[in-house]
């Protein structure tokens, strides 16, 4: 399966020892364990803290050279966004510079909050965000099903950008996530498993919102990834992995189920079953 990157959302997280890392691994040897499981890892630290080269790099370090890396943006580039966004995507670029020119860059990933809706400042604003990363592997991700419809599509293609197929639950704003009519927009096929935990997805929401799209994706931590995929669903994904890779598309899957480490648990299965399956 060298075609395929596979891996999870994020790796440090204390409560996956004694389920993916041995009892006997400290903390700070996490990523050195991790790279030699899995051939990629998407790091979710750079949304919330902005990056330095110097802290980028360390992860290549720190894995040994072994790792492909899918970094999330920046949230003052997806969720904060103000005037100033240009020096933003400055910072952010001048960071991923070193793991790009060791071309371990795999993806750049641009995850959209639900309150960013399909509006014309907000469709300007997305067309100049995708030039300001022009030569970069961009992702993009949306989390209202407003943006869903073919005229976007023709514009992330003519752009040369990737959508982001996410497996998440069927809930009234979120894109429809059916796993047999997936089809995948320029040269990356970029699939993330947010688990189908609908019930916790808006846990956290004010009881009286009026509109749950607007609710901050952020209000109820990890419990919305609280999810284990059985073999089953799993199963489902095999014959789309097949055909992105028939199709030359670069290939990466993540699982963002961290909770329990039930990410690092279904990673560790598909990776296996696309093996057995001699998909590569």
């Amino acid at each position: 399966m060298s075609n395929i990157l596979i891996g999870t959302s994020g790796y440090d997280y204390p409560e996956w020892k004694g389920v993916f890392y041995p009892p006997e691994v400290k903390r700070a040897d996490f990523l050195s364990y991790y790279a030699t499981q899995f051939n990629a890892v998407e790091l979710n630290n750079p949304f919330y803290n902005m990056p330095t080269a110097e802290r980028l790099f360390s992860f290549y370090e720190r894995s040994d050279g072994k790792l492909n890396f899918s970094i999330k943006a920046n949230r003052l580039l997806t969720h904060e966004i103000t005037p100033l966004w240009k020096n933003a995507a400055d910072d952010f670029k001048q960071a991923l510079h070193p793991i790009f020119e060791k071309d371990k860059l795999c993806a750049v990933l641009f995850q959209f909050p639900q309150s960013f809706h399909y509006t014309n400042d907000n469709r300007i604003y997305l067309a100049k965000l995708i030039e300001a990363f022009i030569g970069f592997p961009v992702i993009i991700e949306f989390r209202h099903k407003e943006w869903i419809r073919e005229s976007v599509f023709a514009g992330l293609m003519e752009r040369k950008v990737s959508l982001a197929f996410c497996d998440m639950p069927e809930l009234k704003y979120l894109p429809a996530a059916q796993v047999e009519s997936t089809v995948f927009l320029g040269p990356n096929a970029y699939i993330r498993f947010h688990g189908r935990n609908a019930d916790a997805w808006y846990a956290a929401s004010t009881p009286n919102t009026a509109n749950l799209a607007d609710s901050a994706p952020q209000q109820n931590g990890s419990a919305r990834y609280d999810y284990k995929y059985s073999t089953e669903e799993l199963e489902k994904f095999l014959p789309v992995i097949q055909a992105a890779v028939n199709e030359g598309r670069k290939t990466q899957i993540f699982f963002n189920n961290h909770p329990k480490g039930n990410g690092a648990e279904n990673a560790r299965q598909l990776k296996e079953m696309i093996q057995m399956n001699n998909i590569n």
